[in-house]
């Protein structure tokens, strides 16, 4: 598996997986977007995502906004442990990270395994609990 920077000509896949109906009901901000949105906000905001790749092909990618870190995998590839060795590789160089996860997304599990922690701080989202956590490295 390898992170490499998002660019331009991953504008595609990542709407193929962001627009898909399973992963935008996991989302904050389930809108569709179009081509020229998500062009304009590549070329607007510069953002520091990544994706996915399994023996060069494009599984899923990694969405960063400073602390923040979320993962989204194509549906094609789901189940088979890419977001947990993607989250594990992301976060061999943090000592700190946040994410936001709807109550009942079994992903929960997963960050909890990966060290995550529920910090208490809670948003309502489409009537649903959306729960912060927060990752920090311990230093052993």
């Amino acid at each position: 598996m390898k992170l490499r920077p998002l660019t331009i000509n991953d504008i595609d896949f990542l709407l193929e997986v962001r627009n898909d109906d399973s992963t935008r009901r996991f989302l904050e901000n389930d809108s569709i977007f179009t081509y020229d949105e998500s062009l304009n906000w590549f070329n607007t905001t510069k953002p520091n995502w990544f994706i996915i790749e399994v023996n060069n092909e494009r599984v899923g990618y990694i969405r960063t906004n400073g602390d923040e870190v979320g993962c989204d995998i194509h549906p094609n590839f789901r189940r088979k442990g890419y977001a947990r060795q993607a989250y594990l590789e992301y976060l061999k160089d943090k000592s700190y990270a946040t994410l936001w996860v709807f109550e009942n997304n079994f992903a929960k599990n997963l960050y909890k395994s990966l060290g995550f922690i529920e910090t208490g701080e809670v948003k309502i989202i489409r009537n649903q609990k959306y729960i912060f956590m927060k990752y920090e490295r311990r230093n052993s």
